[in-house]
């Protein structure tokens, strides 16, 4: 899948700039959007550049997925489609994650921490 993905791109001329404007849009959005996560890191367009390559550099169509939730959120679990909703999708998954409930006795038992060893 990913070399399907990677021939489909190599059609493309990257832009000089995508390194410089992918590494200054990690430094202002350091988690992945969807689970919080901090490694794994990479910058989803949302709109595809295959779709519209004049949207590569701009800021507003990148949003940082960890690699499990860009294959999950940004690709609908195949590299050959695309999310239109990847935005509210990833930010209602990230609210359900930040507000979920917990049983008292497991939370006790495992602690408030115990999905940081996930990330």
């Amino acid at each position: 899948m990913l070399n399907w993905l990677k021939n489909k791109i190599s059609n493309f001329s990257r832009s000089p700039k995508w390194s410089s404007v992918r590494k200054e849009h990690l430094i202002h959005e350091p988690l992945c959007q969807a689970c919080n996560r901090k490694k794994d890191l990479e910058v989803h367009h949302i709109i595809p550049y295959h779709i519209k390559p004049e949207e590569e550099l701009n800021p507003s169509n990148l949003i940082t997925l960890c690699s499990n939730c860009h294959l999950l959120f940004g690709h609908l679990m195949d590299y050959k489609s695309w999310n239109e909703n990847v935005v509210e999708d990833c930010n209602n998954f990230s609210s359900k994650i930040k507000n979920r409930p917990y049983n008292e006795k497991s939370y006790q038992k495992f602690g408030s921490n115990w999905f940081d060893i996930f990330r």
